[in-house]
């Protein structure tokens, strides 16, 4: 029997704590954990932006409702995964949110919730942070992909061509994909 290398128990241990609490709460529980660290840090070194109240309130509005929308759209499109899944079903689901991301919920955790802070403690270094979270929320949908491929294989591969994984770049992704997918399966015999 061989014995398993420091990589893998850390791949094993993070799955472990992901099939535990969610990938998306084990996301927001690093990046709340890095905003405190940032926070801690911050009277050592800050990089202040002067912004008034209003601007804040500006910046803000669409911060927040970015994040409530995204997470009530991604959890209409979750149901749907679910009823697929829980119906014995493998249907890849490229339409609503999985239309823009293959991963809504880390875009939205990403484009809506670091810059309320960066807004309201105006300061340039919760950036690090962000970086960081990104660079983490990236590792994550890897992972996440790799179950991915192996329940959808081809499919999710052509998908991965069609839509980005975490920031919404390319538009609608999802409906070219489908729109190749089915002229792909219209000239099979």
């Amino acid at each position: 029997m061989t014995e398993a290398t420091p990589s893998c128990k850390a791949h094993q241990l993070l799955k472990g704590f992901k099939n535990i609490i969610g990938v998306g709460l084990l996301l927001l529980s690093v990046g709340l954990l890095l905003e405190m660290i940032t926070i801690i840090v911050r009277r050592w070194i800050s990089f202040p932006v002067p912004l008034t109240l209003a601007i804040r309130l500006i910046f803000t509005v669409p911060c927040i409702l970015i994040s409530v929308l995204g997470a009530i759209w991604f959890a209409c499109s979750l149901n749907l995964v679910k009823i697929h899944i829980l119906g014995g079903e493998k249907i890849l689901v490229t339409h609503g949110p999985f239309n823009y991301v293959r991963h809504p919920l880390y875009a939205v955790l990403l484009i809506g919730v670091p810059p309320l802070l960066i807004i309201w403690y105006a300061d340039l270094l919760f950036i690090i942070p962000w970086l960081l979270i990104f660079i983490i929320a990236h590792y994550f949908a890897q992972l996440e992909e790799r179950d991915l491929i192996d329940t959808f294989g081809d499919d999710y591969e052509k998908y991965k061509k069609y839509v980005p994984a975490l920031i919404p770049y390319k538009g609608g992704g999802g409906r070219r994909y489908r729109e190749n997918s089915d002229d792909i399966g219209s000239e099979k015999p």
